[in-house]
Order: C-alpha cells, then sequence, then structure tokens
C-alpha cells in the first residue's frame, strides 16, 4: 500500500484519490479550504465536484454564485461544479437508502476513499 506525504502537494498530485472530505469546528476556514483545493484539483483532472451540506450554504458566498442541490457550473471554469445540499434532500437521499439498502452499495466505496481502511 503507498504511503502518502502529509503535504498539500501530495494531496493535489494523487490522481487515486476520489473523495476528499473537509471538517472542523465552525469558524476554522472548512469553505476556504475546500474552495481552494477544489480550484486546485480542477487545474489537474478532468471534471471536479465540490459540495456542502452546511445549512449556512457557504460555497455560494465564497464564489458569488447561487448552487443548489443539482451540480452547477462554477463562474469562470469548465470542469468545476458545485452543489449545496439541503436539509430537506438529505433526509430524502437517507431515506432512499434506508429503503433501497443502498448505505449496504455506499459503504463499500466511501470507506475505500479513505488511505489505510
Amino acid at each position: 500500500e503507498e504511503e502518502l506525504e502529509p503535504t498539500l502537494n501530495e494531496l493535489l498530485e494523487q490522481t487515486s484519490l476520489k473523495w476528499i472530505f473537509v471538517g472542523g469546528k465552525g469558524g476554522v476556514g472548512k469553505t476556504t479550504t475546500s474552495c481552494s483545493i477544489a480550484v486546485e484539483l480542477a487545474r489537474r483532472r478532468q471534471k471536479v465536484l465540490i459540495l456542502s451540506t452546511d445549512p449556512a450554504h457557504n460555497l455560494s458566498d465564497a464564489f458569488t454564485q447561487k448552487f443548489t442541490n443539482q451540480p452547477t457550473k462554477v463562474n469562470g471554469f469548465e470542469n468545476l461544479f458545485a452543489m449545496e445540499i439541503d436539509s430537506s434532500y438529505q433526509e430524502a437521499f437517507e431515506f432512499r437508502l434506508k429503503q433501497d439498502e443502498g448505505w449496504a452499495k455506499a459503504l463499500p466505496e466511501l470507506l475505500s476513499a479513505f488511505p489505510g481502511i
């Protein structure tokens, strides 16, 4: 298994990563960090999707553009898309996953996205 160096450049250069999660307490720069990573990845990859489940919808503020629960092209980019998922959509999605046993299907792919798991 490949050992990853703990650098931003190493993160951006990894072609095997499908998912990157940015988390933390309020006010620590999650939106700024995730938007910066998404912009840099858009320079290196064919397509990039950044999504937020934050009810405050900070991606719209960061990119000065309105986003919804559908992937929308970010102004000024051909390959960067953004989504802001609202809670009603999340609840419907979670209900569907429970009905379709979707977690059983989605969980292995999600876990494989984390190195070492």
